[in-house]
């Protein structure tokens, strides 16, 4: 006589024991996918912050490499010097490199100012260098977020370090006072407060120009 084995079913106390095994192993799945995700995220963020600095770094080091020693006229037709650090820490110089591909009958020369705009660095360029009135320059904002930024020269002839130029015997920029130096600094040292990065301090030297035309 062949006997038939009963097989035994999950009971309902293992069934709920299976269910809460599972939703716990679900939630702790969950919950390191997410911050998996919000750390690449915030990884993702810091990088392009990261690259948005080490831009506008190259692109200050390359208009000043090609700094000329070339004045302006303003919207008023008042000379501006060739290199300008003013007082409310705005940075303007004339720069070569405009480039021509259609080989155009102009200069290759433009006009570059730096200035703080909030937290924010802004470049703005004129491609025409003498300013007609209602001229507009391009403008684009660069790098990012700011706590902090600061211009510094020093004069080849001398070690002191200027908050504006052109120095003047009086401490001015060229409005008051005989200007003692036309052209541009040897150095230019620039402080920066970047969070979450602090304080980052480049210094650039400038090439020596001859006076240009263009």
């Amino acid at each position: 006589m062949v006997r038939v084995r009963a097989e035994r079913g999950f009971t309902l106390i293992e069934l709920l024991v299976a269910i809460t095994i599972m939703a716990l192993i679900s939630v702790g799945a969950f919950g390191f996918l997410s911050g998996t995700s919000r750390t690449a995220e915030r990884l993702n963020d810091k990088q392009k912050e990261l690259l948005s600095l080490e831009r506008m770094q190259s692109v200050i080091a390359n208009d000043l490499a090609q700094w000329v020693d070339r004045p302006i006229r303003d919207e008023l037709g008042d000379s501006l010097p060739p290199f300008v650090l003013s007082a409310d820490g705005a940075l303007e110089f004339t720069r070569r490199g405009l480039s021509n591909p259609l080989d155009k009958p102009r200069s290759d020369m433009l006009r570059v100012r730096y200035e703080v705009r909030g937290k924010q660095l802004w470049r703005l360029t004129w491609l025409t260098l003498d300013r007609m009135p209602g001229l507009k320059p391009i403008e684009s904002p660069l790098g990012p977020q700011l706590e902090k930024l600061r211009w510094r020269v020093r004069s080849s002839n001398t070690s002191r370090i200027e908050e504006v130029w052109p120095p003047t015997s009086s401490g001015a920029t060229g409005i008051s006072g005989a200007v003692l130096d036309k052209g541009a600094p040897a150095l230019l040292n620039l402080e920066l407060d970047v969070p979450p990065w602090g304080d980052i301090r480049r210094i650039y030297l400038l090439p020596d120009n001859d006076n240009a035309t263009g």
